[in-house]
């Protein structure tokens, strides 16, 4: 019997496309005609934040016609970065290498070197891009590299960008391990990840109590009940303040219980569950939930 890890977003908007709104290429206004184009590239990333690519990506092409128009290049590169992370956002994968490394080869023109800050945070986001493929090797050779070089660049400027960028990195690399079944190691980047994260203002509380539902997922793969048990009840506690969805963290507090054999503890966690499964409409929810009572009426 396993938890169910849920599905992820990759890169959600905090930790992926609002990385570079309007600072790391020095984009500032200064004309009329790039206060147009900072208005349009403006309501791209709302269309983004609201999860309505198809109008978002309209609206890039639209500014990125704009900036070629004035041979801004600053912008273009800009524009390149941002349709480059609403690709990964999307699953877009090819298309998002190819805007990536587009976007590497012009500040590298320009002067940046492979120590650059915004060097390193494209080439972390190639590396998510290869572990998406499931060409392992390439990806952990990109994670190892990124790790390394934001390791050094946090020493001398520890703030809160790059350390949001540096516990991205490793959750990324923690889920790589995940993927490969190297559990001790997924839970040492993935418990790294989660204390950074907790120490950047601007990390949205919802994406904490994600990461600790999965901690909590990956303690129970490895059999640390107690340990997964803290976790799954930490990450409802912080849902619950967001009203989020929480069946699927209900099941997993409810089976951790089945495995210590408090099955009181454990019918009341899936009957909650299987509540919000039934009203929410939600049919995996509901099957792990009547999985899990299941499972508790063979224990009786």
């Amino acid at each position: 019997m396993s938890v169910r890890l849920p599905q992820q977003k990759i890169g959600s908007v905090p930790c992926a496309v609002g990385f570079s709104l309007f600072t790391w290429l020095g984009f500032y206004k200064k004309t009329s005609a790039e206060d147009e184009l900072i208005h349009t590239i403006k309501h791209c990333i709302l269309f983004i934040q609201r999860y309505d690519y198809i109008k978002a990506e309209q609206l890039l092409h639209v500014a990125l016609r704009q900036a070629q128009q004035m041979q801004h290049q600053l912008a273009i590169t800009y524009i390149y970065d941002v349709m480059a992370n609403l690709a990964l956002e999307r699953e877009h994968l090819d298309k998002a290498k190819d805007l990536f490394v587009a976007v590497t080869q012009r500040i590298m023109a320009d002067g940046a070197t492979e120590d650059d800050f915004r060097v390193v945070h494209i080439s972390t986001k190639l590396a998510r891009i290869s572990h998406l493929k499931k060409d392992y090797q390439t990806a952990q050779m990109g994670y190892e590299w990124c790790l390394e070089k934001l390791e050094k660049i946090i020493k001398s400027d520890p703030s809160e960008e790059k350390m949001k960028l540096f516990a991205l990195a490793e959750d990324w690399y923690g889920r790589l391990f995940l993927d490969t079944n190297q559990y001790e190691h997924a839970l040492k980047l993935m418990t790294d990840s989660l204390e950074k994260m907790q120490s950047v203002s601007d990390i949205e509380k919802e994406h904490i109590a994600t990461q600790m539902n999965d901690i909590g997922t990956v303690c129970d793969l490895l059999g640390k009940t107690d340990e997964s048990l803290h976790y799954f009840k930490e990450a409802i506690e912080i849902g619950k303040k967001l009203e989020m969805e929480l069946g699927t963290m209900y099941v997993n507090l409810g089976r951790a219980y089945i495995k210590k054999k408090l099955l009181s503890e454990a019918r009341k966690n899936c009957g909650l569950a299987l509540k919000i499964g039934v009203m929410s409409k939600n049919k995996d929810v509901k099957e792990e939930a009547e999985n899990c009572f299941q499972e508790i009426k063979r224990l009786n």
